[in-house]
């Protein structure tokens, strides 16, 4: 389950349930944006403040599904990469991509409206300028955990399955700080 254990409380299967409650919210959203998409959002929002608002949903809950997996590789780190696709990460995030994807494309075609105009395009420019300065943030604090982090623990943290779900995670939260500065821009110009 995304945030469940994988044991059974009196007699249910709390993995299996919570992925089919997972799958079953992402299909919903799906079919609520492809129904009754220009409800869900002000009509004075454009094609693109809505699309930064549904990355940044997903993108929030593709950072905390990882930061579980993280915590999970924490107590087993697996040597093969058959073992890797035993803990569902990669059937999650492709769940995930596709919502957001489906969505993302139903907000524009639902909108019939121009996408993205200069105002959005100049948002978005800072919106990025934003994300590079987290992510150089994000990777000083990184060598500062590893300069300072005991040998026993280094061992863990430079496993290459670890090494590669934390540079996905960086690639992730800054795409996180995009999308949070982009709907904080969008707010604060209608507000």
């Amino acid at each position: 389950a995304l945030f469940g254990p994988a044991g059974r409380w009196f007699g249910v299967d709390i993995g299996a349930t919570g992925a089919a409650l997972f799958i079953l919210t992402a299909g919903a959203a799906i079919a609520l944006f492809a129904v009754r998409g220009e409800q869900v959002f002000p009509e004075d929002m454009s094609v693109a403040e809505r699309r930064g608002w549904v990355g940044l949903i997903f993108i929030g809950i593709i950072l905390l599904s990882l930061a579980r997996h993280l915590w999970t590789l924490y107590a087993f780190v697996p040597a093969r990469v058959d073992e890797f696709f035993a803990h569902h990460i990669v059937q999650r995030l492709f769940v995930l991509i596709v919502a957001w994807a489906v969505i993302s494309h139903l907000i524009g075609h639902a909108a019939g409206r121009v996408e993205s105009d200069e105002r959005d395009l100049r948002l978005r420019r800072r919106a990025d300028r934003a994300g590079d300065w987290a992510l150089t943030l994000i990777v000083i604090a990184c060598i500062c955990v590893l300069a300072s982090v005991p040998v026993t623990l280094l061992e863990w943290w430079l496993s290459p399955v670890v090494l590669a779900n934390v540079l996905i995670g960086l690639l992730i939260a800054k795409s996180f700080v995009v999308h949070l500065v982009l709907t904080y821009a969008y707010r604060a110009g209608r507000a």
